[in-house]
């Protein structure tokens, strides 16, 4: 074959099929678009389960798009991706409990790996409409009401900024972890979409920021080189918004996460070396919080139900035991590396080290939306075929 044929033999399998422009140039940016934003009056879960419908869309595009391309399924064996997946798995076989929900929330988003193509731009268009709807619910103009959804109401003001993820503190996760795509992108319009982003997240009241920018931030200025001095005008605007935030104090915050950490982690030790299952927390920390608050009844006013503890990383401590915290552990420095050699978008390490941070004080890794999003995030981290 001539070295021109070889070329235009390149160029075109480089191009793509038809089938496989429109799924990777068309479908795929329009449902991670969609993602954050799918919600669905009158179901059992209206936030949550329409989001688990557009991953499962998701991952269907991503097969057919690989079986056009006649694509390498290699990539799908990297051995931190099946260490952390074999970690679970045998946690859910082995572990006295069980929730089918929890597993597929799970495993659902983990296909995601394998797209990239257009995600970057996608997560942040969905992230910028989620910020307008969440304005639009904070002056008292929730757009829901006008289709007839009259949500669920809270005795606070702040709760009625609940965007299409639910609760205001949802909100601020995923617009906190998609700030620094934002700023990792191009074009005139950045700087308007990180101020609109950075108003919604200010007017939910949440204090993820507080961990999730610095992170987000300082690691997207180390990638880049260069840090902006600009940055530092945050640091007073924050402190400003925090002092006026109408929601609970901070202190008070602080007090309830270390609450669930210390009842969490008196019992750690008890722990098998695969967890106790798949959703099992919520029932063991029922039992661990009566016991503690038997000895400590001056801890009396955080008691009630509680299905998460707040920190991911010792709620995996307990679900799929040291052996999957380690695996996750293990999945996430093996993705640094790989970024390290890949070169990856603007705004992914940053946007993958606010998602860690929020994970120490609030449960990303247990909602569709987010876990997808760090499925997603290191899809951008591979080399594609």
């Amino acid at each position: 074959m001539t070295a021109r044929g070889t070329i235009l033999k390149a160029h075109a399998r480089s191009a793509g099929t038809p089938r496989e422009t429109w799924i990777a140039g068309w479908f795929v940016p329009a449902l991670v678009a969609l993602l954050p934003l799918a919600c669905w009056p009158g179901l059992g879960r209206p936030f949550s389960g329409p989001k688990l419908w557009v991953i499962g869309g998701l991952d269907a595009l991503i097969v057919v798009q690989r079986f056009a391309r006649h694509a390498s399924w290699r990539p799908i064996a990297s051995w931190p991706w099946l260490v952390w997946l074999a970690a679970v798995s045998f946690s859910a076989i082995t572990g006295p409990f069980l929730s089918p929900s929890a597993f597929l929330l799970l495993v659902l988003p983990l296909p995601l790996y394998l797209g990239g193509a257009g995600v970057g731009n996608a997560v942040c268009a969905g992230s910028a409409v989620e910020s307008a709807i969440a304005l639009s619910q904070y002056f008292g103009h929730d757009p829901f009401r006008w289709i007839g959804w009259h949500a669920e109401t809270f005795a606070g003001s702040r709760m009625q900024v609940y965007g299409t993820l639910g609760n205001p503190n949802f909100v601020a996760a995923w617009l906190c972890a998609t700030l620094p795509l934002c700023l990792g992108t191009t074009g005139r319009t950045r700087i308007a979409l990180a101020v609109l982003q950075l108003a919604a997240i200010f007017s939910t009241g949440s204090r993820v920021f507080l961990v999730a920018l610095p992170a987000g931030l300082v690691v997207t200025a180390l990638c880049a080189g260069r840090f902006n001095r600009r940055w530092l005008l945050a640091l007073p605007v924050a402190c400003a918004l925090l002092w006026v935030s109408p929601a609970r104090t901070l202190v008070t915050t602080i007090h309830g996460r270390l609450y669930l950490a210390t009842v969490t982690a008196t019992h750690l030790r008890e722990v098998p070396l695969a967890g106790y299952g798949p959703g099992s927390f919520e029932l063991k920390f029922a039992g661990w919080q009566d016991a503690w608050l038997r000895e400590h009844r001056e801890d009396a006013r955080f008691a009630g139900p509680v299905d998460h503890a707040h920190d991911d990383y010792l709620e995996f401590w307990v679900e799929y035991g040291p052996l999957g915290l380690g695996a996750f552990l293990l999945l996430c420095g093996w993705l640094l590396v790989r970024a390290g050699r890949v070169r990856p978008p603007d705004g992914t390490l940053g946007a993958l080290a606010a998602l860690v941070a929020i994970a120490c004080v609030d449960f990303p890794f247990h909602r569709p939306a987010e876990w997808a999003l760090f499925a997603m995030l290191a899809s951008l981290t591979r080399r594609t075929d």
